[in-house]
């Protein structure tokens, strides 16, 4: 037997990335739950397949970090795109049911499976830095890395989980900012087996 001690590992990290065009109608952010290729979680935190497919599936344990992906066409003889500002961007957990037996009190997930919240609302802290990703002579996109993490404190729960961002977009000396407010609601899980528990049938 070695005598080594055993080193600690880092927690898994997971980046949840979502993205917008300056001038999509939509109000429907596009994102994804990305491994964070230092430390990458297992299973995959965005399967397409299977029982967790089309949620965002956490494990207890892990650090969620946010990443904001604004673009926008560049205008010929007109300012086009140039930046983005975010003014706010709050996380929102709705508790699903994780216990539903006859004779038993019905059981919830905690507000958040995040440490950090306290309640169902939790607003970012506006600490994020800036660099450019996409700078062509048609489009211009600009990355925005949250300097924070949340922590991933409760399993197994179910959770539906919003994001609602609102920016400030600028597009160049003459032009009159724009705001805007984003959002998306996929499902979020905390381990377990799947998405919903199997609920008995009540005479």
């Amino acid at each position: 037997m070695s005598d080594t001690p055993a080193i600690p590992q880092p927690p898994a990290r997971l980046i949840l990335e979502v993205r917008f065009d300056v001038d999509q109608q939509s109000d429907q952010l596009s994102y994804r739950l990305l491994p964070d290729p230092l430390f990458p979680p297992e299973p995959d935190p965005n399967p397409r397949r299977g029982g967790y497919a089309n949620a965002l599936y956490f494990k207890a344990g892990e650090q969620v970090t946010i990443r904001v992906v604004g673009g926008g066409d560049k205008v010929d003889k007109k300012p086009g795109f140039v930046s983005f500002q975010i003014v706010d961007c709050t996380i929102i957990t709705k508790p699903q049911v994780v216990r539903r037996d006859k004779g038993v009190r019905t059981e919830y997930a905690p507000p958040s499976p995040f440490s950090q919240a306290l309640s169902a609302s939790y607003p970012l802290a506006l600490d994020f830095s800036t660099h450019i990703t996409v700078d062509d002579e048609n489009y211009f996109e600009l990355t925005q890395n949250w300097k924070q993490t949340l922590d991933v404190a409760y399993s197994p729960g179910l959770w539906e989980l919003s994001m609602v961002l609102t920016v400030r977009i600028v597009r160049g000396v003459g032009e009159v900012d724009e705001v805007r407010v984003f959002s998306f609601d996929p499902e979020a899980e905390v381990g377990g087996v799947g998405t919903m528990p199997t609920l008995p049938r009540f005479p």
